[in-house]
C-alpha cells in the first residue's frame, strides 16, 4: 500500500497586518521528503498518527511537505503555490497512491482568494478523480463545499486547547484503511447553522462548543456513525478579496456514516 501523507496549516486573520510569505512557515515549521518523518515522529500532531498508521501496516509513504505557520493576515499567492505545489506535484509524478491523509487547519486564505484547502483538493480530484482522501481539520476549521464535496473522510479535533491532535489524525487514518479494506463505505453528511461563534467562546469545557461536542460524541456511539465533528469556524478568515459565499459559514456540522 501506497499512501500520500501531508500537512499544510496556517489560520488566517485577513484583519491582520502581518504578512505571511513562504518565510513565515520556514521560520516555524517546514519540513520536506524524509524530514517530515524526523520532524513529527512521536509529535501530537494528526500527521504523526498517520505516520505511525502507515509503520502498523507496513505502508510505503510519500511526504512532500509538512508546512505550519504562525496566524497572520492572508498567506501570499506564491508561498500557497509553492506549499499546494509539493502535494499536487508528489500527488501527480510520484503516484499511484492508494489514499492521501492531510493535516490541514481549515481557516486558510490565500491573497486573492476565499479558501486555501477546497481549492487544493479540487485540483487533487483533477489529478487523481477516485483517490481516497482523509482530512482532519481544526475545530476553528471553516467548512466550504469544495472541501466537502473533494474529501472521502472528514475528522475535526474535539478539543480547545487542542489536546488531541493525535487522536483526531488516528481517527481519520483507520477510517481510510477501514474503507481501503472494504469493511465501510464513508459517506459525508454536512450542514451549517446561521451562527457566528466567537473564537475565544469555543472552549470544549465550557458551553455551548461542550454541548455540541457531547452531541458529536453521542452520534458517534450510534452504529455506522464513523465520525461526527461540529467546526466552531475561524470568523476572522473573512475574506477581504470578495463577499462571503454563503457556504463559508463559520459554523458547521458534519458526520460520516457507514
Amino acid at each position: 500500500m501506497r499512501l500520500l501523507l501531508a500537512m499544510m496549516k496556517h489560520e488566517t486573520n485577513t484583519f491582520s497586518p502581518v504578512p505571511t510569505p513562504l518565510q513565515r512557515f520556514r521560520d516555524w515549521g517546514l519540513h520536506e521528503d524524509e524530514a517530515v518523518v524526523t520532524a513529527y515522529r512521536g509529535t501530537n500532531h494528526p500527521i504523526a498518527a498517520y505516520i505511525d498508521l502507515a509503520d502498523e501496516i507496513g505502508a510505503e509513504i510519500v511526504t512532500p511537505i509538512a508546512a505550519e505557520g504562525m496566524p497572520s493576515g492572508p498567506v501570499d499567492r506564491d508561498a500557497y503555490t509553492y506549499l499546494t505545489g509539493r502535494i499536487l506535484d508528489a500527488l501527480q509524478n510520484q503516484g499511484p497512491f492508494d489514499a492521501a491523509l492531510l493535516d490541514l487547519h481549515g481557516a486558510m486564505v490565500p491573497q486573492g482568494m476565499v479558501d486555501g484547502e477546497g481549492p487544493l483538493l479540487v485540483r487533487m480530484r483533477e489529478i487523481a478523480p477516485g483517490l481516497p482522501i482523509g482530512i482532519t481539520f481544526d475545530m476553528h476549521g471553516n467548512m466550504t463545499d469544495a472541501i466537502m464535496d473533494n474529501a472521502t473522510v472528514v475528522v475535526g479535533y474535539k478539543t480547545y486547547p487542542h489536546v488531541d491532535m493525535y487522536k483526531s489524525g488516528l481517527h481519520c487514518g483507520r477510517i481510510m484503511l477501514a474503507a481501503l479494506r472494504g469493511e465501510v463505505r464513508p459517506v459525508i453528511s454536512w450542514g451549517q447553522a446561521g451562527i457566528l461563534a466567537q473564537t475565544l467562546r469555543m472552549g470544549s469545557d465550557e458551553q455551548p462548543m461542550q454541548g455540541a461536542i457531547a452531541a458529536c460524541l453521542a452520534e458517534e456511539a450510534h452504529k455506522g456513525i464513523l465520525a461526527a465533528s461540529i467546526f466552531g469556524g475561524f470568523p476572522m478568515a473573512e475574506s477581504a478579496c470578495s463577499p462571503m459565499p454563503a457556504t463559508r459559514a463559520p459554523t458547521g456540522f458534519m458526520s460520516t456514516s457507514r
